[in-house]
């Protein structure tokens, strides 16, 4: 009888136990699982975007070195369902430390502004003689001389994006003082003023088809395509003109 009392109270309190398990289970919620990390976009791609666009970028890839700056996994972007885009932001150079700006246009939009440092090995032009403000780019006044171009080059960070190619330059007028040995950079040129403050001048006058020529005279200095008064000799009057060569302005009306 003992024995028998006994069986019953286990059974019953397995009963109980197992009914507090069953409520136990009907009462914690459920959540489904999704595929969330699925639809992230992959940071990696993000940052093959950027080396790829910052690489294209440059004047010459040879010797070329492109360091991402690693973005942070805490990001979250919306898988993009195109090809991302990519700019340079604002204000960026295009080598030493720079920032790309990429972008997705859908489902949803989103930017970011990724870090970047570009290193280059490479020639770059130094002037062999110091030169005077207003002196003229001649390809006898540089040398060339091999250096490591980034963000570490101390002549790249105070002098500003050194002038690699030069041709396009040859002709363009020093804004300051230069000494000799020091880097050419862009900072240093300026477009040559054609026409000088005083000088006798043909003004062409193009207007409604027909074109008049007569002479003047300069009342200040300009570079091509630039702006600049002069004064038509035989009436007297000052008309607004633009530079066209050395020598001549074109008034159009």
């Amino acid at each position: 009888m003992l024995a028998h009392q006994k069986c019953m109270n286990i059974l019953i309190k397995w009963k109980r136990a197992k009914f507090c398990l069953i409520l136990c289970l009907l009462l914690i919620p459920v959540f489904p699982v999704t595929a969330e990390t699925g639809d992230r976009q992959s940071l990696d791609a993000i940052a093959h975007a950027v080396r790829e666009f910052v690489t294209a970028e440059q004047t010459s890839t040879d010797g070329v070195q492109v360091e991402v700056k690693a973005l942070d996994n805490r990001l979250r972007l919306a898988q993009c369902d195109a090809p991302l885009d990519t700019y340079w932001s604002p204000g960026s150079r295009s080598i030493g430390r720079v920032t790309v700006q990429v972008e997705c246009a859908s489902p949803k939009p989103w930017r970011v502004h990724v870090q970047s440092t570009v290193t280059q090995e490479g020639y770059v032009w130094v002037l062999s003689r110091g030169v005077q403000r207003g002196d003229l780019l001649d390809p006898d006044l540089l040398v060339k001389q091999i250096v490591k171009l980034g963000a570490s080059n101390a002549a790249l960070n105070s002098l500003g994006t050194p002038i690699l190619d030069v041709k396009p330059w040859l002709g363009y007028a020093f804004s300051q003082r230069v000494g000799a040995g020091k880097m050419l950079n862009e900072r240093m040129l300026k477009p040559a003023n054609l026409i000088k403050k005083g000088d006798a001048v043909l003004i062409r006058i193009e207007s409604a088809g027909l074109k008049l020529q007569t002479k003047g005279v300069a009342l200040k200095d300009a570079a091509a395509g630039k702006f600049v008064q002069v004064r038509n000799i035989a009436s007297g009057r000052v008309v607004d003109a633009v530079a066209l060569r050395k020598g001549v302005v074109v008034v159009l009306n």
